[in-house]
């Protein structure tokens, strides 16, 4: 795996601390030792990262979502405000697991169709249906239909301030029952991977995501 072109799209995640979370920045230059990027910012706010501080690097290659570990070496201050981190040695870069997204347990309206239609065929109807949870890399939806894992779904998640259009593959099935214990399943949740979908629509998931945990901590809700 190799390391990101210039101006490509980057993530930085701040795994611990207040700012705990992922923030789009890009790449502005490779150097021998270090690689600099776009200050990241929430909102019109840079993110106060300093010298020492540790984070992660994420970007797609090939299709898949990779990463490194590196340390923030400095803050450049100019009319572009940057940042210097260390650059990954061989081998350093790897392949990110969508479970490393944080989840959160939401009720969102989603819009869905079964995906892979053939050419000149009619876009189908979007039905209405629900997420259980939702995370940076996939759900948990409720739908009205059941489908097996492997089928491609076409989703809009409905965020409070957006539409996000994704999508998507099935990869498990949760049944609920009509009373806790009964075993007696009226509803199958479909655990879904998000297959294709913007960066900067995912950062927008995930901005919402640790948004709305901190909302809940500030009323003491979680």
């Amino acid at each position: 795996m190799r390391l990101p072109t210039i101006n490509q799209q980057l993530t930085i995640y701040i795994p611990t601390g207040w700012w705990k979370g992922r923030y789009s920045t890009y790449l502005e230059a490779l150097e021998d030792s270090t690689i600099r990027v776009a200050h990241p910012m929430f909102g019109s706010a840079l993110i106060p990262l300093m010298p020492g501080d540790e984070v992660m690097v994420e970007y797609v290659y090939n299709g898949e979502r990779v990463g490194f570990a590196a340390q923030v070496l400095q803050r450049v201050t100019e009319e572009t405000p940057a940042l210097i981190l260390t650059r990954p040695g061989p081998g350093d870069i790897r392949r990110q697991q969508l479970r490393n997204f944080v989840r959160l347990d939401i009720s969102l309206p989603i819009e869905y169709a079964p995906g892979g239609r053939k050419a000149g065929e009619e876009e189908p109807e979007l039905l209405p249906g629900r997420t259980v949870n939702i995370s940076g890399g996939g759900a948990l939806i409720v739908t009205g239909e059941s489908y097996p894992p492997g089928t491609r779904l076409d989703l809009v998640l409905h965020l409070p301030d957006r539409v996000i259009p994704v999508e998507a593959e099935v990869v498990r099935h949760v049944p609920v029952a009509v009373v806790p214990g009964s075993g007696d399943p009226v509803q199958t949740r479909l655990g879904v991977r998000f297959t294709q979908i913007e960066e900067r629509d995912r950062e927008q998931i995930i901005r919402f995501i640790f948004a709305e945990h901190r909302r809940r901590r500030r009323k003491g809700l979680e």
